[in-house]
């Protein structure tokens, strides 16, 4: 039978900020697939975590992808990281799942820290409604379109959005 892929959210800043489960899963599985091994591996060290680990980022996704089913698909379960957060909101994984799924693998998603709820939440804003839209530029171009996107809300709603911008480019 085949193993399960289990999709595992990080913290966000406080190591601590990580459920029972997901601490469970990542010492059970038999390998961890990380967006950056060396980030991980602070957060398995402050929690006593020892499964050992294998890089699966942007570069090597498409590549990695077929080994890390092929160990599912002889029984093994591997856990997916990002940095940060939820693997495929702004990091890699979409690929390996698609794949696991195609083999006829199981996919778990573990819940965990959601940036986009918590800036919600900081201000003070109804999370009944909202939209967010990730890796936004810095760029000065596309500030207007941004703008312009969230003031065409349609007529009587009251909707939050949440943008956030990528860091890399500062």
């Amino acid at each position: 039978m085949p193993g399960t892929l289990f999709v595992v959210a990080t913290p966000i800043g406080n190591l601590e900020d990580i459920t029972v489960r997901a601490l469970r899963v990542l010492r059970e599985v038999a390998v961890i697939a990380a967006e950056d091994t060396r980030r991980t591996a602070h957060l398995l060290a402050r929690h006593g975590i020892t499964t050992s680990t294998t890089s699966l980022h942007e570069h090597n996704e498409a590549g990695k992808s077929a080994s890390l089913v092929a160990r599912m698909v002889r029984g093994e379960s591997i856990a997916l990281v990002s940095d940060a957060g939820t693997p495929t909101v702004s990091a890699p994984g979409a690929l390996l799942i698609r794949a696991a799924i195609d083999a006829g693998g199981r996919v778990a998603p573990l819940r965990g820290s959601s940036a986009v709820l918590g800036a919600v939440r900081a201000r003070g804003m109804s999370a009944a409604r909202f939209s967010a839209g990730g890796r936004r530029s810095c760029r000065a171009t596309t500030r207007p379109w941004e703008a312009g996107r969230c003031r065409r809300q349609p007529r009587g709603w009251r909707l939050a959005f949440v943008l956030w911008r990528s860091t890399d480019e500062y």
